[in-house]
């Protein structure tokens, strides 16, 4: 699913929780969220040669809607729209992944609990991401120029704690808010063999995948 999709589908469920529900607490936010793909072994000579990518950043938005039935659960619809960021090894006529590229972009589905204390909410949250992890550009191996360009989609669940502050109305029932959270991903691949540059299989690039990050948000609430 396309994340271009998931923003449709978000304004237009808001738009309909506003209508239909207007005492339930929706909200809408946006997210900076900081993360850094995991270190993998890229060769063997003869011991094991390891290199990550360097920290990204990416944008994003989530809308969460609270659950009529069960006051203060919520579902959440979301996605961050790509980060990334390229490998640092250098070894001059052994390996160079300088312009290799690591690219990460995801759309979530989940649910939360949230805790009203005052102005302040405490939030536990638990989501699946189905995360796109793209590698792309140019590995120079043994003094071999090798171009790389693939991809896979890795899903898997994530937990995520949040703790945000709400500020006075700027409207009639319109509030905004900002927040930090941090999230861990519950489930993870291990590598199994150094890559091969001009077919890299899925479990390496799964490997790739972030295990946690860091986001600050703000949004507003109605």
């Amino acid at each position: 699913m396309k994340i271009s999709s998931i923003l449709l589908m978000t304004l237009a469920t808001g738009a309909l929780m506003a209508q239909e529900a207007p005492k339930l607490d929706g909200r809408v936010q946006v997210f900076a969220e900081l993360y850094r793909p995991a270190q993998i072994v890229v060769a063997q000579n003869p011991n094991n040669i390891d290199d990550q990518p360097t920290r990204q950043t990416g944008v994003g938005f989530r809308f969460m809607g609270e659950l009529a039935a069960h006051p203060g659960f919520y579902y959440e619809l979301g996605g961050m729209f790509d980060g990334s960021s390229n490998f640092s090894l250098n070894q001059p006529g052994v390996l160079n992944l300088t312009q290799l590229k690591v690219t990460d972009s995801y759309w979530s589905l989940g649910a939360a609990y949230m805790g009203q204390f005052g102005n302040v909410t405490l939030g536990g949250h638990l989501e699946g991401r189905g995360e796109y992890l793209r590698i792309q550009g140019q590995a120079v191996v043994n003094g071999n120029t090798v171009s790389v360009s693939q991809g896979t989609t890795y899903l898997r669940p994530w937990v995520r704690g949040s703790a945000d502050y709400t500020f006075t109305s700027i409207g009639r029932d319109s509030h905004p808010y900002l927040g930090v959270e941090g999230s861990y991903a519950i489930t993870r691949t291990s590598q199994t063999a150094p890559p091969d540059f001009t077919n890299m299989d899925n479990r390496t690039l799964d490997a790739l995948a972030p295990r946690a990050s860091a986001a600050i948000y703000a949004g507003i609430r109605f």
